[in-house]
């Protein structure tokens, strides 16, 4: 594996990590929310610009249904993003306190609450879209995760235990999305986070952790499906190398 890669995967590893920590405000405090996502931010540019050939590739070749599909995508979550870091930097009372952005604070922070919440989901999607590509790496660098290797038998009862165990995480990932409140909280139904600073942080991290994965989940077989009934197979093929 090139350095190159090696460093995009690192990158992106460390703000999966950290986004989970700027979902845990309550946790971390107001300061060290905003330190984490200074370094987020910092991450964030590096890793658009690793990925540079997106935006070479942008206005080239040809635009098919599947190439189309994973640019919207990919698009939304950028606009996210940059609304995310826009509000948060409008608000800051640590870090970025010295620009001073002339914007309503309230208009900042009911924006920094939905993207927020709307990042977390829209990166969980955005990780299952790519989880094939992933996966593939992760299996030349960890032999044992190659279910292709080995009896055939062998083989079959590993892959339908992953989905069932996938499976399983996305069913719990619903439950903790309801009870999480993230749809109230996307679309401004309830205009304060609220958080239960007595709650041990493994609850947080299982409940997180299950909507990722149901997100990864809802992504990864939406884009299979996709590629069985509308979108060719070589459009997926073509992005991903872009």
């Amino acid at each position: 594996m090139k350095a190159k890669q090696i460093i995009k995967i690192i990158i992106d590893i460390c703000m999966t990590i950290l986004l989970f920590v700027l979902m845990a405000f309550h946790y971390v405090g107001p300061q060290w929310h905003e330190i984490t996502g200074a370094a987020m931010l910092v991450l964030f540019i590096l890793h658009h610009i690793l990925n540079g050939n997106w935006y070479k590739a942008f206005g080239k070749g040809t635009y098919r249904s599947g190439r189309v599909f994973l640019t919207v995508v990919d698009a939304v979550l950028l606009v996210d993003m940059l609304l995310l870091m826009f509000s948060g930097i409008a608000m800051s009372r640590y870090v970025f306190r010295f620009l001073d952005i002339p914007v309503s604070k309230a208009w900042a922070r009911g924006m920094h609450m939905t993207a927020s919440y709307a990042g977390f989901l829209l990166m969980g999607f955005h990780i299952g879209l790519h989880y094939g590509m992933v996966m593939g790496m992760l299996r030349k660098a960890i032999p044992v995760l190659d279910t292709k290797k080995g009896s055939a038998k062998g083989n079959v009862v590993c892959t339908w235990g992953l989905r069932v165990i996938a499976a399983m995480i996305a069913v719990y990932g619903v439950y903790a999305l309801h009870t999480r409140k993230f749809v109230d909280y996307i679309s401004q139904k309830v205009m304060f986070a609220f958080f239960d600073y007595e709650e041990p942080v493994i609850y947080f991290i299982m409940d997180y952790v299950a909507i990722m994965g149901l997100m990864i989940f809802v992504s990864y077989y939406l884009q299979k499906l996709l590629q069985r009934r509308i979108l060719p197979v070589s459009d997926v093929k073509q992005k991903q190398k872009e």
